[in-house]
């Protein structure tokens, strides 16, 4: 199992010693949102801890690597492009980093440990129980090899993350910000190129299953008030942790696919505006004037509750129509749609 994490901090880099260089930063110009048909890219020698490696510069990204596999490195220096791409599009058009997004993908776990330490001080402790995964702190995203397809999945999540970290003005609160990770997940390839399909998920969808098989469902106030940070503390150490935490994200990237097509897309727009908004500052302001200052004290908690209300209406019964979407999702039939990044709802009378 794959898990992701977060944490919205401040952007540091490294050097060529391999220790991080305060506030080292390269602006990107503004260009056109289109899907990039090759991904030019610039290589230089860099080095960690006495691995050798290097850097290497697109158009958004800035990648150092002592990934050893050249296949790897080059299938992520063009997927991350593309995921941007996938990010700024799939949900309504949404801005541009405004510098290039550090990432580091390391050739084993030992150095990418040792990286965490560096980059997130205390806070590495957190990330480096994750058994398989990787995580994006202070607009910088931290991957090592777990194989072509997982370290491409851990990037896609993560790199939401490390986008919204860089680039939105207001933060959005982990329910909605790690259902859309996931939402990002979905990934296939058509030849040379990264092609994104938010259905084709089957560990989510999977997850959702057993969820639902063993009555571990929760309503979206339940969700709501949950911290994927604690889940992530308590998943080694507590019986049933690792599940909860994976039903978290499972009930998460639900929830984004029931905003954006159940109902008949009836949330759709409103889902639209609250990404626009958090992008431009306006999300805050939004939820104070509809919940008032008890809206937006929960809001700096982190609560996604101010945040639902607000866009998508009375919460109980937003929970009730999910709910009745996450039924027919994993309804008998539904796997095959799921397998090929179809929606297993749309036109099943959800």
């Amino acid at each position: 199992m794959l898990v992701g994490a977060s944490v919205a901090c401040v952007l540091a880099a490294c050097a060529s010693s391999g220790r991080p260089a305060a506030g080292s930063v390269e602006t990107v110009s503004p260009a056109a949102i289109s899907a990039p048909v090759d991904v030019p890219m610039t290589r230089e020698s860099w080095a960690f801890d006495g691995a050798a490696g290097e850097i290497i510069r697109t158009v958004h990204y800035r990648m150092y690597t002592t990934e050893r596999d050249p296949v790897i490195v080059r299938r992520i220096v063009v997927f991350l492009e593309h995921a941007l791409t996938h990010y700024r599009t799939a949900l309504g058009e949404l801005p541009e980093p405004p510098q290039r997004l550090d990432t580091y993908l390391m050739d084993n776990r030992q150095q990418w440990a040792a990286l965490a330490v560096r980059i997130a001080g205390g806070a590495a402790d957190t990330f480096t129980r994750l058994q398989r995964g990787g995580f994006a702190t202070r607009g910088i995203g931290l991957y090592y090899d777990l194989g072509l397809y997982d370290t491409l999945a851990i990037a896609s999540h993560e790199g939401w993350h490390q986008y919204t970290q860089r680039t939105f003005r207001n933060s959005i609160p982990p329910l909605i910000e790690e259902g859309l990770a996931t939402y990002m997940e979905g990934h296939g390839w058509e030849g040379a190129t990264p092609t994104f399909k938010p259905w084709a998920n089957l560990e989510r969808f999977e997850q959702l299953e057993r969820a639902a098989r063993a009555g571990r469902l929760r309503s979206l106030g339940q969700l709501a008030r949950a911290e994927p940070g604690a889940l992530v503390r308590s998943s080694s150490s507590v019986a049933g942790g690792q599940d909860a935490l994976l039903d978290y994200y499972a009930q998460a990237w639900a929830m984004i696919h029931f905003l954006n097509e159940g109902q008949g897309g009836k949330h759709a727009a409103a889902l639209r505006l609250l990404l626009q908004d958090a992008a431009s500052g306006e999300l805050a302001r939004r939820v104070r004037t509809a919940r008032g200052r008890a809206g937006a004290a929960a809001l700096v908690r982190r609560e996604a509750e101010p945040v639902l209300t607000t866009y998508f209406g009375d919460l109980t019964q937003l929970d009730s129509a999910y709910q009745l979407f996450v039924d027919a999702l994993v309804a008998p039939g539904t796997r095959e749609a799921i397998s090929v990044g179809r929606s297993p709802v749309v036109g099943r009378g959800e």
